[in-house]
Parts: C-alpha cells; sequence; structure tokens
C-alpha cells in the first residue's frame, strides 16, 4: 500500500487532478501474471511475444534452478570449464568476434567446455561457429555430448551424457550443424490433418538442458566462437507456478514438477488397485486441473514419462496408458461435469489411445485460446506413470491478460484524506486491428482486512490456534487490505478513453482493471499511459432515499426523494439536481429546508428530471417530490449533484441505508400479464394518401422484458403473415410501432380485416397479444 501511495503522490505532482501509470515503476504496483508483461525504454507496457525456433543459449542466464551438489537458484551460462575458464563465457556471448581457446599447458582431458542452459529444452539442432584467423582456426577433433539434466546420483549432480556429434575428420569448416532426435521411434502428432507438416522435420528434437564440448586431439590454434542450441521455442509451462494453478487429484499427484523445467522433479500418477468391478477415473482421481493464469494461443504440446530406474526414480515408472487432454479459454459454464470447483466450458484436445509404448509425446495444433487444461486417464487400470515435463508453446502473444491496480487512496495522495469526485478515465495507448483494451473500475470509502496467522515455522494457524500457543512459538501476522461492504461491483468495460467514471463517486478509493487481448497472436495492444481524473467533491458526503418504497406497476404514483448533505466550510455545495427515472415526471415540488421555494428551472425529459436551484445548497436537507411510472422490479432512484460554477462535476448521491433508492413492484413478481395500455389510434386504417388514418400507430407498455425487443406483426385473417413492422421507437415507457397498410414487399393490402400480434418474447407470462385492424379505402 505504501508503495502504491508513493507513486502516486509522485504523479500528482505534475498533475494535481489526475493519477498517471506511464512508467515500469508506476505499474509495478499492479497485481500481473507473471513473466507475460514487459516495457520499453519509454515506459510503454505490452504483451510479450513467445517465440518459435529459439537460440535457447542466449537467454540461459535468465533461468535459475536446483541442483544436487550447488543447491538453489543455480543460474544458467557456462556449468563449468576444465581449461582457460575465464575465457570460457564467450562462446555464449553472442558475439563472433570473441572465442574461447583451451591453455596449451593443460592436460587434453582438460579441454572441454560444459553449457547449462538454465532449464530442459526441446532442441532441434546444435550450431557451433568457429573462427577462421591467425592464431584461431576452428577445432579440428571433437565431439558434442548432450544430457537432459537428469542425475543418477541422489545426492550429486552426475549427469547422463550422450554423444550427438563427433568429428570424423580433421574439421575445416567455420560452421558446423547437426540436427537432434531421440534415440527410439518417432511421437509427434498433427491433431488437426489439414496443417501442412513436414513430419520427418517435426520429429527432430531432443531433450537438452546441459551441453559438452569436448576436443579430441592437442590444436594449440583450435578456438571455438559459439555454441548455438535452436529449439522449438519458449516454454509456456515455465513460470506457472508464479502465475497461476493446480488441482490435483487422488492418484494424479504433484502435477506442479512437470511444469517447471527441471528433469529431477516428477508428478507420480499412481492409481490403487482394487478388487472386483472397475473403477472409474473419477471414482480414482486419475484427473490433475492446470490453471495457466491467463489465456493463451498454444499450438504444440510436449510430455516426457521418466523411464524406470532413469536418474533416482526407482522401478514405478510405466509408459503413459490412453488418456485424455481437455482445454478451455475460461467461458463459464453452468456445469462442466467435471471434479473442480469451477465450471468452464472445455472441448477434447487430446485423445491418446492406448496402448501407448511412448515415454515422450509430442502434438500439434491449430492455435487454440487456452487458459485451463484437465487431464485425466481412460481407465484407471494399469497406470504407473511419473511425468517429469509438460511443454507447451505458443505461437505469439497471450490471447487475453487481465491486470489490477493496488488500491488507490485519493484522499491520502491529496494530503486531505476526503473522498474525491472522479471524473473519468482515459488511455493512450496502440490497439492494432484485431486486439482490445478494456478498462474497467470499483469505488468505496473503506477498507477492511484480512489477517493470516503462522506459527514460528511458518505454517498457517487459525487465530485461536495462534493466540493459545505460549508466545515464544508464536509466529508472524500478515495482514492483507480488502475492499469493505461499501464498495460496489467491477463497472461495465470503458467504451472509450474519456469516458465518464462508471463506478461509485466520490469515494475515497478507486481500482482499476486492466485487460490486453488480441486475435492474432502476431499483433497486441500496448499501452503508454492509464490515466484516473479525480476532483473534490462538491460536499463532504450526499446521501439520499426515496418514498414511497413500493408502488404498483405502470400507475401514477406521487414519490418524494429525501436529501440529507454535509459540508465543510470550503465546500463549493450544489445548485443542480438531476435525477434518473423510469418515466418522464411531473408536478414537480422543491423544498429546502422547512422551505417550498421555486426552482430556477425544471427540465423534464423522458427518462431525466433536471433541476436548478436559486442557490447553491451545502448542509440543508431538500426534499423534491415528483409523479411518475415505474414499470420495473426493483427500480433504481438515481440523483447526481452538480453546479453551474463546474459545469462537468456531478457527485452522485449515495441511499442512506441499503436500497433507499429503490423502488419494488410486488404485485408484479407474481404477474402474468404482460402487456398494458395497449391502444391502437384507429380501428379503421385507409391509405388513401389523403392525410387521415393513412397510418396507425399501436402503442403499449411492457413488463419484465428490458432486455429484449418486441416484435408486432400483420396477419390476414386466414393466418398468413403481411408483414412485420419496423423495430418500435420509445414514447416514455411506451413501445410505438405503426403500419401504413402496406405488405412486406411495399404493396398496398386489399380492404379487409387484418390481425396485429404482439410478442414480447418472454420466457413466461402472457406475452402475446392480438388486435384487429379494418383496412378501408
Amino acid at each position: 500500500m505504501s508503495l502504491l501511495l508513493l507513486v502516486l503522490c509522485s504523479a500528482t505532482a505534475l498533475a494535481a487532478a489526475e493519477f498517471r501509470f506511464d512508467s515500469a515503476a508506476k505499474w509495478s504496483t499492479w497485481k500481473q501474471p507473471h513473466g507475460l508483461i514487459e516495457f520499453d525504454a519509454g515506459g510503454r507496457l505490452q504483451l510479450v511475444k513467445f517465440r518459435k525456433h529459439i537460440n535457447a543459449v542466449a537467454n540461459a542466464p535468465h533461468f535459475t534452478h536446483r541442483t544436487r551438489s550447488r543447491g538453489a537458484n543455480v543460474r544458467g551460462g557456462i556449468w563449468e570449464a576444465g581449461s582457460n575458464p575465464g575465457a570460457a563465457r564467450r562462446i555464449i556471448d553472442g558475439d563472433r568476434a570473441t572465442f574461447w581457446q583451451a591453455a596449451p599447458d593443460d592436460a587434453l582431458g582438460d579441454w572441454f567446455v560444459q553449457i547449462d542452459l538454465g532449464r530442459t529444452v526441446l532442441a532441434n539442432e546444435i550450431r557451433l561457429h568457429f573462427p577462421d584467423q591467425a592464431g584461431a582456426r576452428p577445432f579440428r577433433q571433437f565431439t558434442v555430448f548432450t544430457a537432459t539434466g537428469i542425475t543418477s546420483d541422489a545426492l550429486d549432480d552426475l549427469f547422463i551424457f550422450s554423444p550427438v556429434y563427433r568429428t570424423t575428420q580433421p574439421n575445416k569448416d567455420t560452421t558446423v550443424s547437426f540436427p537432434l532426435a531421440f534415440d527410439l521411434q518417432d511421437s509427434a502428432q498433427v491433431l488437426d490433418p489439414h496443417r501442412a507438416i513436414d513430419l520427418e522435420k517435426f520429429n527432430q528434437y531432443r531433450l537438452i538442458q546441459y551441453i559438452n564440448f569436448t576436443v579430441e586431439d592437442f590444436d594449440p590454434e583450435g578456438a571455438l566462437a559459439e555454441l548455438e542450441v535452436l529449439a522449438v521455442g519458449d516454454n509456456v509451462s515455465l513460470g506457472n507456478d508464479l502465475r497461476g494453478g493446480i488441482i490435483d487429484g487422488l492418484t494424479a499427484r504433484s502435477t506442479e514438477n512437470i511444469l517447471d523445467g527441471d528433469m529431477n522433479t516428477a508428478s507420480s500418477i499412481l492409481p490403487v488397485g482394487f478388487e472386483g468391478r472397475v473403477r472409474t477415473w473419477e471414482e480414482q482421481g486419475t484427473w490433475f486441473f492446470i490453471d495457466l493464469g491467463a489465456v493463451f494461443w498454444l499450438d504444440e504440446l510436449f510430455l516426457y514419462a521418466l523411464r524406470a530406474r532413469e536418474g533416482t526414480v526407482g522401478t514405478v515408472a510405466g509408459a503413459p496408458r490412453g488418456f485424455n487432454f481437455l482445454y478451455s479459454d475460461g467461458t463459464r459454464v453452468i456445469s462442466s461435469q467435471l471434479p473442480i470447483p469451477e465450471s468452464f466450458d472445455f472441448a477434447p484436445l487430446i485423445n491418446q489411445p492406448d496402448p501407448n509404448p511412448m515415454r515422450y509425446l509430442r502434438y500439434l495444433f491449430q492455435p487454440r485460446r487456452v487458459r485451463y487444461l484437465f487431464w485425466h486417464a481412460h481407465i484407471p487400470q494399469g497406470w504407473g506413470s511419473r511425468w517429469t515435463e509438460l511443454m507447451l508453446f505458443s505461437p505469439g502473444h497471450p490471447a487475453e491478460v487481465v491486470l489490477r491496480s493496488d488500491f488507490i487512496d485519493l484522499g491520502a495522495a491529496a494530503g486531505d484524506g476526503r473522498p474525491k469526485v472522479i471524473s473519468h478515465v482515459s488511455w493512450d495507448a496502440d490497439i492494432p486491428p484485431g486486439t482490445r483494451l478494456q478498462v474497467r473500475s470499483r469505488s468505496g470509502n473503506t477498507q477492511g482486512e484480512v489477517y493470516a496467522f503462522h506459527d514460528k515455522i511458518g505454517e498457517p494457524l487459525s487465530e485461536e490456534k495462534w493466540l493459545s500457543l505460549p508466545k515464544v512459538l508464536r509466529g508472524s501476522i500478515d495482514t492483507t487490505v480488502v475492499v469493505s461492504e461499501d464498495w460496489d461491483e467491477w463497472s461495465e468495460a470503458y467504451p472509450f478513453s474519456g469516458a465518464a467514471f462508471k463506478s461509485q463517486s466520490p469515494r475515497r478509493f478507486a481500482q482499476l482493471e486492466l485487460t490486453l487481448a488480441t486475435d492474432d497472436p502476431q499483433v497486441a495492444p500496448a499501452i503508454d499511459a492509464l490515466v484516473l481524473a479525480y476532483e473534490d467533491a462538491l460536499l463532504q458526503s450526499a446521501r439520499g432515499s426515496i418514498t414511497p418504497r413500493v408502488a404498483r406497476p405502470n400507475e401514477d404514483t406521487r414519490f418524494t426523494y429525501t436529501l440529507a448533505s454535509a459540508a465543510a466550510a470550503a465546500d463549493a455545495g450544489f445548485d443542480l439536481l438531476r435525477f434518473d427515472l423510469p418515466a418522464a415526471a411531473s408536478a414537480v415540488e422543491v423544498r429546502v429546508g422547512r422551505a417550498t421555494i421555486a426552482p430556477s428551472s425544471i427540465d423534464i425529459r423522458a427518462d431525466t428530471l433536471q433541476i436548478g436551484l436559486p442557490r447553491a445548497i451545502t448542509a440543508d436537507s431538500v426534499q423534491v417530490s415528483f409523479t411518475t411510472r415505474v414499470l420495473h422490479n426493483a427500480t433504481l432512484f438515481s440523483l447526481d449533484l452538480g453546479s453551474r460554477s463546474h459545469p462537468d462535476l456531478w457527485q452522485s448521491v449515495e441511499p442512506m441505508t441499503r436500497r433507499a433508492h429503490i423502488v419494488m413492484l410486488p404485485t408484479l413478481t407474481s404477474a402474468t400479464r404482460l402487456i398494458d395500455d395497449l391502444a391502437i389510434s384507429s380501428p379503421v386504417l385507409s391509405p388513401n394518401g389523403d392525410g387521415i388514418n393513412d397510418a396507425v400507430v399501436i402503442r403499449f407498455v411492457a413488463f419484465k422484458v428490458q432486455k429484449r425487443t418486441p416484435r408486432a406483426r400483420i396477419f390476414d385473417l386466414a393466418g398468413r403473415p403481411v408483414t412485420e413492422l419496423a423495430t418500435p421507437t420509445m414514447d416514455g415507457v411506451a413501445y410505438v410501432f405503426a403500419w401504413n397498410g402496406r405488405t412486406a414487399q411495399g404493396d398496398l393490402v386489399p380492404p379487409g380485416t387484418y390481425l396485429c400480434r404482439i410478442d414480447l418474447g418472454a420466457d413466461a407470462g402472457a406475452d402475446t397479444a392480438l388486435r384487429p385492424i379494418g383496412v378501408a379505402y
């Protein structure tokens, strides 16, 4: 909280009435998925782009991992150099003008360099670059070994290296490259047959973390400039522990170990055997669920299962049996029929048949939007498998990433501790076609705190248990700031930069949510600045209520809105009241304190009422009485306060008590009649062009159909359709259709009697009506 306040205070020094998030330091206060956001030199926030066909050596120092001998957080790079270690880093610096040479006095057995990629990668090719200049020529005889990173000793880093290239004659080339592949059969599969893929090339891959370059012949001028490992791409799975989540089934455990790029950690899929009937995967719990923490574009998946006695795994390590992978982009459904807490719309991704002798499987498919993965066995019988890696690859930018700001304390930033009127939200961004930037907000006046209790070794405890411990055994108490009951829900998305603030205002605290999305993984939106503009409120507080709180539907009702305000000496006060009403108002009266006053202006429209007062009000009570109609249950009567001296500033009024500004229609809840006040302007239509009854107007009021547009169709007496009337207009609360006596083709109908059928399209209730219309010439 203090970090955000520090950042915001520095922002308000530039512009006293706005917060600007426009640098890496200011954006750092936001909660954001790990590894998916980056900044350019100018502070522009943008989505990272996952790459294909990478040189995995180039960013090896960006990754850290645990080893047996060196402990945690070992950084990728040069693992070991037997000779001239000070120059070894030159072979991974990206500069072919620099090179490593062995010290001539060292024994030939020490003429080697080992590289640690920092994580296991799926590699296609190794490429060696040698200098060719006086005193530095290509090494003539050498061998290249690789290792997956699996160690054969539980206490030491004894990697199992295999040769992948060896010179058979003296080398003179400055570039030597060679493909990589597993020693066993091909396992690549294309899940979408219409994708044109060279399967032979697609099967050229091998798991690698360590590379050993060993010189085989004494060569004083021999030199190596660069060693490159060309890999499939950036592994999306890495970092998932910092942005996503895992749910394990009962017999598929430690799934987090297959997403860490470490071949020495593994999951365990070991269903329990039962006599009698065959158990299903649901009953055995042979499943796992992965939340990737954001929506990704994915087009490739690779998994690796350990062999028996591979590394230190032991003997229970069989090949995977038949299984399914399902995927979802996060779209919610009522029920997914899966054993997870929330329901998402899942679709099939992989159906691996059984039997399956392969321990490494690679799948290629059309790019899909993926937030969640759900895996389950076909049947749990016969399983006994340990997986060490599940790699995911993307063709570009993530599909959708959501960021949330910390709580923005407007009162503290302004130095007065008071709520502020937040006027608008704006941004400066680059939004290419096919991409989206969405901003939402919420606001409140107070905050709560949630406490997490721990014992001395950091284990979580209940508050009661923590209090019962001796003081010497009590650990820390972590405090998390949360929203209180006066906060509203997240607003709708802002339709454009500079749109009026959609959450409650004035408020002391605000929070923003930013979504960056793309339909094309090759392009993505980027944002230079996000701005929250605010002003001092007209009053310290303003609260209101409406009476009566209960009414009858579509009947003229006399309402009174009571406003209570509180102000400080410096407050400007208000002289404008703007009501949002369900229908046009009439018979407006205003009282200030105990006196009835004559407003300076009254502007009555279909759904608003604006009143001008002869003077600014600060601490007096105000009552406004008016007559209007209510059509929908739980109708909100909202009021904003304004000032002629501040024409762009409006302060919303809070309810005095919960739902004090809402009117209920209890009789409407059980009512089945949904059409009211149905009237036709004339029983007879005479479309002869004389200006008298050339068209009829059909007018009615509809209940319970706020999100649907009624339809009006004309039929003849035989039930044959004649025409469907154009989309209705609104006259206050009433829908209005018009018919000019013509068919859908534009021809005049013959004289006679026709039927007008009105259909509200409601889910229940009497939502249709039929009325005759005569036509005469």
